[in-house]
């Protein structure tokens, strides 16, 4: 019983140590990809869409690093259903739930290439800023921008990443979708990719700290759903507006659904990049 006792404070001091050496490791390599590679690409790259196709596949690199090293450490485990359509998807509108902070990590790990909506702050952070604009990122700072920038993405065949909550969940409280990632599916017209994230036990929850982990090694359980048309979910020939309520309480209904039928185990593949 004691030696137990002694294992299992061992491999929490372990696991405590180790999401410390990833959260600094996470920022010195926003440092240097912001500070150091993406002003080479500016250099090296003229074009646009090339810097942001070259930054993304960076972004998707470091991603996949910071996963497998966090993986190795036994820090979390990942299992994956569907991953395949991540790993090759084209133009379409990646939808997740949002309940850990390493969400947007493990989706990008998996993706090759992918833009994404992020905050407004982000976009203008002194360390952070660099690499969503390099990377070609939306900020979500105007609405009406946001969609037609995301529209233009998703024509060039490029997956773009939301999360429609917004923000991460709060265990315990129903989805709330905002409107925002309906109305890019229907300006877009382009295939919505379901994604289920499960994190199990809860960590990195909003408001809580790096240091609050738990008693063990979390699992983040990703399964890729059949990709779902705008058109289907929400009536045609109604005013968008009406149109993009419709189809924001259609995949509320369906990721809430689809949540409580999740599988507490996969035998899915792990992360590979």
């Amino acid at each position: 019983m004691a030696l137990n006792l002694i294992a299992a404070r061992a491999d929490y001091c372990w696991r405590l140590a180790m999401t410390g050496f990833c959260f600094v490791g996470f920022s010195i390599g926003s440092v240097v990809l912001s500070f150091v590679l993406f002003p080479g690409l500016h250099l090296i790259a003229r074009c646009a869409q090339r810097r942001h196709r070259r930054a993304q596949w960076l972004v998707h690199k470091a991603f996949g690093l910071l996963v497998a090293v966090m993986t190795a450490a036994r820090v979390m485990r990942i299992e994956i259903l569907g991953g395949e359509h991540l790993r090759s998807a084209g133009g379409v509108l990646v939808l997740a739930n949002h309940p850990c902070l390493l969400d947007i990590v493990v989706l990008h790990a998996l993706i090759p290439r992918a833009c994404c909506v992020v905050k407004n702050e982000l976009w203008t952070h002194p360390v952070v800023g660099c690499l969503v604009r390099t990377a070609g990122y939306i900020g979500n700072a105007a609405a009406e921008e946001v969609v037609g920038d995301a529209a233009l993405v998703l024509s060039r065949g490029i997956p773009l990443v939301v999360f429609p909550e917004g923000t991460r969940t709060r265990p315990g409280t129903p989805l709330q979708f905002q409107r925002g990632a309906a109305h890019i599916a229907l300006a877009s017209g382009k295939p919505i990719l379901p994604v289920l994230m499960s994190c199990d036990p809860p960590t990195l929850l909003k408001g809580s700290r790096w240091y609050q982990i738990p008693s063990r090694t979390f699992v983040i359980r990703v399964s890729v759903r059949p990709p779902l048309q705008a058109s289907e979910l929400a009536q045609e020939g109604v005013d968008r507006s009406i149109a993009a309520r419709r189809l924001t309480r259609a995949l509320e209904g369906y990721f809430s659904r689809e949540l409580l039928s999740l599988p507490h185990s996969f035998t899915g593949t792990p992360c590979r990049n």
